[in-house]
């Protein structure tokens, strides 16, 4: 499936993924870097690659974000990697994508046609209102200045969300619901809508409003089509 790489909010390329090791959740493509990627984006990846140890926190800096062209934000488990060597410059780049749910290689990459994401009144975001409810979200829970990428954030943090790692996928119509994927070590839900309070600071214990669903599909049958059935009648 055909898809947009970001950095950030940065649009640095394109790329048309197809499956890898689908028992690792593993896809890739050639990278289309664009002239972004070339000024602002290479120079850190080839810094990365010139040391004997890759630097985590530097990559992570990067925040590499892939939106496929469903408008689905992918959360892979194992991260991005883009094979982009200085001592070969002129080589094509390739971009791999590691521990991807099984249900999301299911729908959108092993069908001849791809499953559709979301369904009305349920909406695609933009990686701008994307990175805007990840902020806010961060905010309501107090983890405002803490990184995005810990996993394992600190323990004063007294919100339920205060150990996930999140990213918003989809917003319901013009309402503050939004779909956000979460992990946790060891919890066995993958994705929870959230009612965003935007109070641009952190809320009571029992805000904002938190639904769990274990997967896409729990998603869509609980939620996403009783939604779209009453919107349609």
């Amino acid at each position: 499936m055909k898809a947009k790489v970001y950095s950030n909010k940065q649009l640095i390329g394109t790329t048309d993924l197809k499956i890898g090791d689908e028992s690792m959740g593993c896809v890739f493509g050639a990278f289309n870097a664009n002239d972004s990627y070339f000024k602002d984006i290479q120079k850190s990846v080839w810094e990365i690659y010139s040391t004997n140890e890759l630097d985590y926190k530097k990559w992570n800096s990067l925040n590499f974000i892939v939106q496929l062209d469903n408008g689905y934000f992918l959360s892979p488990k194992g991260g991005f990697t883009i094979e982009d060597l200085p001592d070969f410059p002129n080589e094509p780049k390739r971009i791999d994508i590691a521990g991807l749910e099984e249900c999301i290689i299911e729908a959108f990459f092993l069908q001849e046609t791809a499953r559709p994401f979301i369904e009305e009144p349920w909406e695609t975001i933009t990686i701008e209102q994307k990175i805007t409810f990840e902020d806010e979200l961060n905010k309501e829970i107090g983890l405002a200045n803490t990184s995005f990428f810990d996993i394992f954030k600190s323990n004063k943090a007294k919100h339920i969300l205060a150990d996930f790692k999140f990213s918003a996928l989809c917003k319901y119509g013009s309402s503050d619901d939004i779909l956000f994927g979460i992990e946790k070590q060891g919890f066995d839900k993958q994705l929870a809508v959230i009612h965003l309070t935007w109070k641009g600071k952190p809320e009571l214990e029992n805000f904002p409003k938190i639904i769990f669903y274990k997967d896409l599909d729990e998603f869509k049958y609980l939620r996403m089509y009783p939604d779209k059935v009453e919107w349609e009648y």
